[in-house]
């Protein structure tokens, strides 16, 4: 049977994923559209460019330097230029902080050499990357990550050769309907990325500014070679992870509302179904840990200050998830994280396949208890599906206003 899938955001919980789409094929099923958030726009990219379970599992285990290829994602910031210092905040700050009886010109090689050397110091290029770029880390690592990985494997007789693709080339190359969600915070709206919105924004770039988690890595800055999104010129806007106010849009896939399809397209025929990041389900003890007990510890990346702001934005996102979710429970299938952490990239192998273990039990116990055409018969109605509508057009104008 084939499903419009929709993955939802989660950083790192995101292997879950794996598992569960294993189960998925297994079961016979394939996908028609795909709609991702986050760490759900790798998922669903990486679908959109024919890998197969194999293919996901082995990327799953690819090592860097004896480290998992993924602990590279929360890299260093790439050293600063001298005009990005003097032109950073950090460095107006101190120019305006004026100490009468040094002369200006002594203050300003002082206030120089403290903005250089807090850019250009290992441990404080963090923070002066944080200030001035919105991020902790960078991003790049996962950049050229994600690039090979659209480069490398079998494509139609020759090899995938994705990497430099705008959404509108990827979609006439693979013919699926790819898209993901990201935030504006210039415009304060949210943005839903396909060939049909933002024909020439690069496909790399698209998953880039989707899973860009605010505050961890730094936010992305629209550039002019990436055209317009729904006709607006989007140069300079600065985009962030589409968690910020939508990380599981599943609505828009069941939703046939002008605003919506100006977006998606004409609704498609396909049953709908969601794979959500339940963080309050546990996780049971991989067969491969043998009942070892696994520490979970904080990560360097979960500051405090993160921390905070992701539970505000977490407080504002939920509303809206839960409400869609309450509306649509019945397309959902609900994926165990409990204990992982968003940026839990350097998970020991034992966690991560736990983490597997589960997003595939999780989709074998859905199957089971529900099959697809008691499923539907359950959810979708002649009334029920008119409900959901109903319902779908309702959630997902509010979130496009």
């Amino acid at each position: 049977m084939k499903y419009d899938l929709v993955f939802e955001g989660g950083g790192a919980k995101g292997m879950v994923f794996v598992g569960a789409y294993e189960e998925f094929v297994q079961r016979g099923h394939s996908f028609g559209r795909l709609l991702g958030t986050s760490a759900g726009a790798i998922t669903a990219v990486l679908l959109a460019a024919g890998y197969s379970t194999e293919e996901l599992q082995e990327s799953l285990n690819e090592r860097e330097n004896g480290k998992s290829v993924f602990a590279g994602f929360m890299g260093p910031p790439p050293p600063f230029t001298q005009a990005d210092i003097r032109a950073s905040a950090i460095r107006e700050v101190l120019r305006k902080i004026n100490i009468k009886f040094v002369p200006d010109v002594m203050e300003n090689r002082a206030d120089d050499a403290i903005a250089e050397s807090l850019a250009e110091s290992e441990r404080f290029r963090h923070l002066f990357a944080f200030v001035e770029l919105g991020g902790w880390y960078a991003a790049d690592r996962f950049v050229s990550w994600l690039e090979t990985k659209l480069d490398s494997g079998p494509w139609k007789g020759d090899k995938r050769k994705f990497s430099s693709m705008t959404l509108t080339q990827f979609f006439a190359e693979t013919h699926v309907h790819f898209s993901v969600v990201a935030s504006d915070t210039t415009d304060g709206r949210l943005l839903v990325l396909n060939h049909l919105t933002s024909p020439d924004c690069p496909v790399v770039r698209a998953v880039r500014m989707s899973m860009s988690i605010p505050l961890v890595w730094n936010e992305v800055i629209w550039e002019k070679g990436w055209g317009t999104y729904l006709g607006r010129d989007m140069t300079g806007h600065a985009i962030v992870d589409g968690g910020l106010l939508s990380n599981f849009p599943i609505e828009l896939f069941v939703s046939d509302a002008a605003q919506v399809t100006r977006l998606m397209g004409p609704k498609g025929a396909d049953p709908v179904l969601g794979l959500l990041i339940d963080e309050s389900l546990a996780v049971p003890p991989s067969r491969a840990a043998r009942g070892l007990l696994v520490d979970v510890n904080v990560k360097p990346g979960e500051l405090r200050t993160v921390q905070r702001l992701c539970r505000l934005a977490n407080t504002v996102t939920t509303a809206h998830d839960k409400m869609v979710i309450e509306e649509f429970e019945h397309l959902v299938v609900r994926l165990p994280a409990q204990g992982y952490g968003t940026t839990e990239f350097d998970m020991s192998d034992a966690r991560r396949t736990a983490l597997v273990e589960a997003g595939r039990s999780a989709m074998a116990a859905y199957f089971d208890a529900t099959s697809p055409e008691r499923g539907l018969a359950r959810g979708l109605q002649t009334d029920g599906k008119k409900r959901a509508g109903r319902a779908a057009d309702r959630i997902a104008v509010r979130l496009l206003r």
